[in-house]
């Protein structure tokens, strides 16, 4: 594979690329090297010129921007070219997925968190000196939820316990019969989806792959948490890596497949590290590799680093990335499940949904993470109560007063994770916005007017004449997020009262900007325009008169990236401008300038 050749020769040069070293990288994989040359032009992980002594990235995005993360990077710019000239390099760069401890910061690939100015200064000099520099970890978070989650079974070290359950099912008299009643039947009891943001049922997407014909069959877990606001995959694979393991190597004997990879962002060296000791000790234990438990079965899982990108989230960019090519999605049809890698075929999931896998197999056939879920709440109807199954992992932060990553029963209510598991907001203050999706789901205010919800759940559930609904009465479940009509994902960013809603809006949009991978026009040209469009409302140069049409000119522009992008980036961002102008158009036109500077280009990100 290119990438991890390239990522081989960049750290052994010191941080970039030679024309020989892609030469040689180009000679040693079999490609001719305009293929090498696409791979390092395209992801940003790659550098062709020799790096300053320091390179300070400074994260600019949804929590980070909250807590001042633009400024910090002006103000930082300057006294670095003060006192060490092109020494050191600060940049903005997008979300690195600390956001329970914003700012987030890499310096020379090392972490640091929520650290004022004066402490980043002297991390810097530091570097400067060949001193060390006291980085943060993320392992300090992580170790203390060792065998602390309901969905880690086994309590704190994985036993492969579900795997050793199928080798002795395999090797029964109809093995196809006893794979589907015991490993698909209990995925199906349980309700089980894909956590990466779809919400597929697992049962048949692992049924899809099974039943597929190919030459080679794979496994490939999604690691690539780059969704701003969203962090839960860190803290799992540093406290728990063997659940997501073992949840792969089910899926490997189920559906035939032969090899793997868990394909983890770069910024993420402590979770990468964790994946590969974790299937080194498979391996060593007979749960993994050659000959599996002695049945004879083998898969062999690795660990791929991602060269950095937003785009290669989703998974057909990330299947090309793989590939040796530029991370850009594909069309679809035909699906992963039967042409995926190398064209064969391939399940594809999140880390949460291979995670779940072990305590839904040997707790009960499933029945167990079924009953998980909340029964009724403030807007729990009868028919979508039923959907609201098993447990799932919200990564929360902003301006509450204990973020962070929390295993909760699905259907919880935002006001209770806020309360309860956040311990309330920051300072007592209340709620301004709320992104229940990342960026991409928009900003939703405190009062929900009804009139934006689906009619057919406002006349069915709500008492007539209901006008607003809390959002702190939103139940976290996908299938009555969609009923509702809201958007829902893993990555829930909470702001004050205080909060510049616009800036942030604008912020949001600014990193659809930065990320779009340029392959469909509309949405390349598309979400720089409506950055723009939202830098002039930033800037107060929209009267009260304009406003219309700049709303409609959004709106136009999102119907044809809706319906042209290939993948969901281009589908979605729109949405941060969106809902702030359908949500809080009393803030549209206040005359004012942004405190928020335009962040830099993708290729910083």
């Amino acid at each position: 594979m290119i990438i991890p050749a390239l990522h081989e020769r960049q750290h052994a040069r010191g941080g970039y690329l030679t024309d020989a070293d892609m030469r040689a990288v180009a000679e040693d994989v079999g490609v001719p090297l305009h293929r090498v040359n696409a791979v390092v032009t395209f992801f940003p992980h790659f550098r062709t010129d020799p790096p300053p002594k320091v390179q300070v990235h400074v994260c600019r995005d949804m929590s980070c921007h909250r807590r001042g993360s633009v400024m910090m990077i002006e103000r930082l710019t300057q006294w670095a070219k003060k006192n060490h000239g092109t020494d050191v390099e600060v940049c903005g760069v997008s979300c690195l997925g600390r956001c329970d401890r914003a700012p987030a910061v890499i310096i020379n690939e090392e972490l640091f968190v929520d650290r004022r100015d004066d402490e980043l200064r002297e991390a810097i000099n530091c570097f400067i000196a060949d001193q060390p520099a006291n980085p943060d970890t993320d392992w300090e978070l992580a170790k203390p939820k060792i065998g602390t989650w309901e969905m880690d079974v086994y309590g704190g070290t994985g036993r492969y316990e579900a795997v050793q359950k199928y080798v002795a099912e395999k090797a029964k008299p109809d093995p196809k019969k006893e794979v589907e009643k015991n490993v698909l039947g209990p995925l199906e009891v349980a309700g089980l989806l894909g956590m990466g943001g779809a919400g597929g049922r697992a049962f048949m997407k692992w049924g899809d792959v099974m039943r597929a014909t190919g030459r080679t069959k794979y496994i490939v877990c999604n690691a690539d948490e780059s969704e701003p606001g969203t962090f839960k995959d860190r803290d799992m694979l540093l406290a728990a890596p063997h659940l997501t393991i073992e949840g792969m190597i089910v899926a490997a004997l189920v559906t035939g497949a032969s090899e793997g990879w868990i394909y983890i962002r770069h910024e993420y060296p402590e979770q990468i590290e964790s994946c590969r000791k974790e299937i080194a000790r498979a391996v060593k234990l007979g749960a993994c590799g050659r000959n599996i438990f002695g049945s004879q079965l083998n898969f062999e899982l690795d660990v791929f680093p991602s060269p950095g990108g937003y785009i290669c989230g989703e998974q057909t960019a990330l299947i090309e990335a793989m590939e040796n090519k530029r991370g850009e999605p594909r069309n679809r049809p035909p699906e992963l499940m039967t042409n995926g890698l190398y064209d064969q075929p391939t399940l594809l999931s999140n880390v949460e949904t291979f995670a779940w896998v072990p305590a839904i197999l040997l707790r009960d056939g499933g029945t167990w993470f079924k009953a998980q879920g909340v029964k009724d709440g403030p807007l729990a109807g009868a028919d979508e109560a039923k959907q609201m199954t098993g447990r799932r992992f919200f990564s929360i932060s902003g301006d509450v007063e204990r973020p962070g990553a929390y295993e909760v029963p699905t259907g919880i209510t935002l006001g209770e994770l806020i309360d309860k598991h956040c311990l309330g907001m920051r300072d007592g203050r209340g709620i301004g916005a709320v992104a229940l999706s990342g960026p991409s789901g928009g900003l939703l205010p405190p009062m929900i007017p009804v009139k934006h919800l689906n009619r057919r759940f406002v006349e069915a559930r709500l008492p007539a004449g209901t006008t607003h609904i809390s959002i702190r009465d939103l139940p976290l479940d996908i299938a009555v997020s969609r009923a509702v009509g809201y958007m829902l994902g893993a990555g829930i960013v909470v702001y004050n009262e205080d909060s510049d809603i616009l800036a942030e809006a604008v912020a949001n949009s600014r990193f659809y900007r930065n990320e779009s991978c340029g392959k469909c026009v509309p949405c390349r040209i598309g979400s720089q325009k409506i950055t723009e469009m939202g830098e002039r409302l930033l800037d107060g140069d929209v009267s009260p008169r304009d406003l219309p049409i700049i709303e409609q000119t959004i709106l136009d522009l999102s119907a044809v990236m809706q319906t042209t992008s290939i993948c969901g980036l281009g589908q979605v961002a729109s949405n941060p401008l969106q809902t702030f102008l359908k949500y809080f158009p009393e803030l549209a036109t206040r005359q004012r300038r942004s405190t928020s500077a335009t962040s830099t280009s993708r290729k910083t990100s």
